[in-house]
């Protein structure tokens, strides 16, 4: 009836007893009072080394082999008692927790009141009783006792004011007024044993079935014990220890149910007695034993957790690294550097390919706005800085090029780009190098003056026309043909017709109507009249250009003026034709005429000189002589199709060079092709500057989608499935714990903090990277103010540290109120965090205006007033030698089990000191305290 109501069923009363255990003791009590009851007796040769049968009163009082046994069994049992009681209190010094320790110091009175009944019964102590009695009441006093020390000190435990606490030294537990009150039970138990000298019946009935009544009583006090008390102690703390205790109990009942029949001292009864006394020692002990067991097992895994969360934060490290490597790499490609300017601390920040562009080494300087500035040559300056301005004022963008010059005098081409980004009150701009692309555009631009030059010295002009466009585009030199200034009158249809000499105007109706029917290209002659009407002579060749669905596109052609060459013989018609042509052709090339033969007429152009040398140019060479023979190009087919009139175009790859290549028929006056034109044109640089510029782009949209994949998982997939792991590891705690194991609990628990502790992460970093991007303004500061509002928020952590704050500063500075409050909660926070055992922690905050000049630091203005503030602890300090190291990124001195953190705190400060352009330094030693200066400007610009 008492175990049911014990109810070791965990849906029924919510304890957690391993049944296995129970068992265990259960079967260990059961068997030797089954062997008592069966009478079994191990005897040889008429002696009896081990008995289970009854002892009459024939029998004396001592009985060696049973007085031998019950001495082992008391000695055995004082010695586990003072053991365990030893262990408990190891315990305490390790987890500071008083429950152990207080069911320790109950064994180990009761282990010495066991000792007075063993002297008790070797005669060693004499009371006022008889032997048999003293030895009797040795034993009924001793088990009172023990329950007695028990109910006591559940009781105790289970005060609403007892709390497992930390382990904190300073909030140490004092065990003295419970050892004071179990001497003093133990006292009064020892007191009453000396000072009994008559026994009344009710305590020995020899006639009956029950020579010892009044065991019950202890067997009533341990079933109220551990019935009705150990169950609501479980239910506060449920560890195996207690379990184990409460399953102290059946060995204790056992023992007294044997004492109540038990007939003389040292019987079979007796000792089975003693037995289990012991067993109801070593219950408690196997308790504790089990509780340094799991906390090793508890500890080994929680350094596997570590060990994982260490590796996964170095993957996260190489990964970061790798993506700040790609983006350098890009920009090296590119030949484009970045800059960032905080607009309200005018703050500036170069990207290594930056320095380059502007012709310094990477971090060699000290980046600033003027600096920038200084770069631009003097005629781009005034307008760079003008749209900077306004980009800044009405928040907008721009993009603009201007020209650097280098330390050693070399001029640069950049394009920039800006764009003022409003939330983080930034600009940020990109400067493209385009010194080689500015350079050939020069050049294009040159040839195309040359060009034109080359037209008025040939007397031809060039025209494009868009059908169902009534309006042509000339040249300059078309209209100086037609007798008109350049761009002086509209060119329209009706206009030209105008200028056509009637005699001609229908040749030329034929030639533009067999155009638009047969798409085909033509070159005809006619004759114009100019305003002064006088008549010249022209030859008009032009291009259809198609579009896709092969529909005329554009119109382009060539007009030259051959009145002069009208009656010229057949070699000056050629020669004008020659000169004509490679007049209208772009610069970097080289041009060749054939004849049918396929014989080289004559070469020229740019770059002749340099393909002569690799190709033996010269007149009167044919094309076999030319094409070197591992060259499978079908020349003659393209000859032919040339000759036909056709004109061809490809690119080729020629010694290392490649080549725009085009096949022009050359025609005479009646539209007979008599010679064909090769036109190649070097577009090495060209095609290297396109693929180049290809690539970068390209490698740059790869890096920038990377970036935004990585902001998106740490910004929305990183934060999202942790927010779940920790609500629905919450729903498992609050609705199902009744349904799970203690170890599965213990799980959730390791699995909730393993998620505030990457929260914590997630967070911290979220902190560091909004530092710069903050939306707030620099104001005026009161660092009194903000620092006693810092020390009201750390007041619980200040009275649990029983710290002391020594707060000596007034004055005002200008900053950003959100991250100073950062950056004195952080450096406070870990000044009180960061103690030493046993000491008080004293912290003192002073600060004081000292010029620049005084500061002995070159990054700080000598004329500038600065406000230094220093927080000084005598704290566990560290080496001085790691004291630029604590400033960097998930940089820990200390592991996570001494002192909690994720290593950013620090770096977070370093980055608020950067952006309001101070400076933060720290002085240390090892156990002697740790100094950090902070220096921050009064005025901000």
């Amino acid at each position: 009836m008492s175990i049911n109501k014990l109810s070791l069923q965990k849906e029924q009363s919510g304890i957690n007893i391993p049944m296995g255990y129970f068992w265990a003791i259960f079967l260990i009590c059961i068997a030797p009072t089954v062997l008592s009851m069966l009478g079994v007796e191990i005897a040889y040769g008429g002696y009896r080394f081990f008995s289970f049968s009854k002892i009459t009163e024939r029998v004396a009082t001592e009985l060696i082999l049973g007085k031998t046994f019950s001495t082992i069994w008391i000695v055995f049992s004082i010695a586990v008692a003072a053991f365990t009681c030893l262990l408990t209190l190891i315990d305490f010094r390790v987890k500071n927790d008083v429950a152990p320790p207080i069911i320790g110091l109950g064994m180990l009175c009761v282990a010495f009141f066991d000792a007075l009944h063993l002297l008790v019964v070797f005669g060693i102590i004499k009371t006022n009783m008889s032997v048999d009695t003293a030895i009797y009441m040795s034993w009924f006093l001793g088990r009172i006792l023990q329950v007695l020390l028990l109910m006591i000190g559940t009781l105790m435990l289970l005060r609403p004011n007892y709390r497992v606490p930390v382990l904190d030294p300073t909030t140490r537990p004092s065990l003295k007024p419970v050892a004071l009150t179990f001497s003093l039970l133990t006292f009064l138990a020892v007191f009453a044993l000396f000072t009994l000298e008559n026994v009344r019946d009710i305590f020995v009935q020899r006639d009956s079935f029950f020579t010892h009544p009044l065991e019950g009583l202890s067997i009533a006090l341990y079933l109220i014990w551990g019935a009705l008390m150990m169950p609501r102690l479980l239910k506060k703390n449920s560890g195996i220890f207690f379990q184990m205790l409460v399953l102290s109990m059946i060995p204790a009942i056992f023992a007294n149910v044997h004492m109540a029949v038990f007939f003389k001292n040292f019987d079979i009864e007796y000792n089975v007695a003693q037995f289990l006394r012991f067993i109801t020692y070593i219950v408690p002990l196997l308790g504790i034993s089990l509780t340094y067991s799991r906390n090793i097992t508890k500890q080994h895994q929680m350094n596997m957790i570590l060990d994982e969360e260490v590796r996964a934060k170095e993957k996260i490290r190489q990964t970061l690294e790798r993506r700040q490597n790609l983006l350098q790499n890009a920009e090296k490609l590119a030949n484009m550097g970045s800059w960032e300017l905080d607009v309200e601390s005018g703050e500036i920040n170069f990207s290594d390919a930056l320095y380059k562009i502007f012709g310094y080494m990477p971090n060699s300087i000290s980046p600033d706005l003027e600096l920038m500035y200084n770069m631009i040559i003097p005629s781009y300056r005034a307008d760079y800085k003008r749209m900077l301005e306004e980009a800044i004022k009405s928040q907008s963008s721009f993009n603009t090029e201007y020209e650097v010059l280098w330390v050693n005098g070399q001029r640069r081409y950049i394009l920039a780009q800006c764009r003022y980004i409003k939330p983080d009150n930034k600009v940020i701009g990109t400067c493209l190098d385009i010194t080689e692309l500015k350079e050939t555009s020069q050049k294009l631009s040159q040839n195309e003056a040359l060009l034109k030059e080359a037209e008025s010295i040939a007397h031809n002009g060039s025209f494009e026309w868009f059908p169902g466009i009534d309006h042509f585009f000339w040249s300059e030199e078309l209209f100086r043909i037609h007798g008109y200034e350049p761009n002086s009158v509209e060119i329209t249809i009706n206009f030209y017709q105008s200028l056509v000499h009637p005699d001609d105007i229908e040749k030329c109706k034929s030639y533009l109507e067999s155009m638009f029917n047969n798409k085909t290209n033509f070159a005809f002659e006619y004759r114009i009249v100019r305003p002064d009407k006088s008549i010249r002579y022209v030859y008009l060749t032009a291009k259809l250009v198609l579009d896709d669905d092969d529909n005329i596109a554009k119109i382009i052609g060539n007009l030259q003026d051959i009145t002069e060459l009208k009656n010229a013989a057949i070699l000056v018609e050629k020669t004008e034709s020659i000169y004509k042509t490679i007049a209208s052709n772009v610069p970097d090339s080289i041009v060749l005429m054939f004849d049918r033969n396929l014989k080289l007429l004559l070469f020229d152009g740019p770059i002749v000189k340099s393909f002569t040398e690799q190709n033996h140019l010269r007149e009167g060479a044919s094309l076999q002589d030319l094409v070197p023979e591992d060259d499978d190009t079908p020349y003659q087919d393209i000859f032919d199709r040339a000759f036909r009139g056709e004109e061809i175009q490809q690119e080729r790859e020629l010694n290392h060079q490649t080549f725009m290549i085009d096949y022009k028929p050359v025609k005479n006056t009646a539209g007979e092709v008599f010679n064909v034109m090769v036109v190649m044109h070097d577009i090495t640089e060209m095609k290297k500057v396109q693929k180049s510029l290809e690539l970068k782009v390209e490698e740059l949209n790869n890096s920038n989608q990377d970036l935004e994949q990585f902001a998106y998982v740490a910004s929305h997939d990183l934060q999202e499935p942790l927010r779940k792991i920790r609500a629905f590891g919450d729903r498992l705690q609050s609705k199902f714990s009744q349904d799970i194991a203690e170890e599965g609990l213990d799980y959730i628990k390791r699995m909730q903090n393993a998620s505030e502790r990457m929260q914590t992460l997630i967070d911290d970093l979220l902190t560091y990277s909004r530092v710069t991007r903050t939306d707030e303004g620099f104001v005026e500061v009161d660092l009194h103010e903000e620092l006693q509002k810092i020390i009201e928020d750390l007041e619980y952590a200040i009275e649990k540290k029983n710290a002391t704050i020594d707060l000596m500063v007034n004055h005002k500075i200008n900053a950003v109120p959100g991250q100073i409050r950062q950056l004195f909660l952080n450096l406070l926070s870990n000044a009180i965090k960061f103690t030493k055992e046993g000491v008080q922690p004293v912290v003192e905050i002073k600060s004081e205006i000292l010029k620049g000049s005084e500061l002995y630091n070159p990054d700080l203005e000598a004329n500038k007033d600065y406000c230094r503030i220093s927080i000084k602890d005598n704290g566990i300090g560290f080496d001085q030698q790691y004291a630029d190291k604590i400033f960097e990124l998930f940089q820990r001195l200390h592991t996570r089990n001494e002192y909690q953190g994720t290593g950013i705190g620090l770096a977070v400060c370093k980055k608020i000191v950067d952006k309001h352009n101070g400076h933060i330094a720290v002085n240390s030693a090892l156990n002697h305290g740790t100094t950090f200066i902070i220096i921050l400007p009064l005025q901000q610009f």
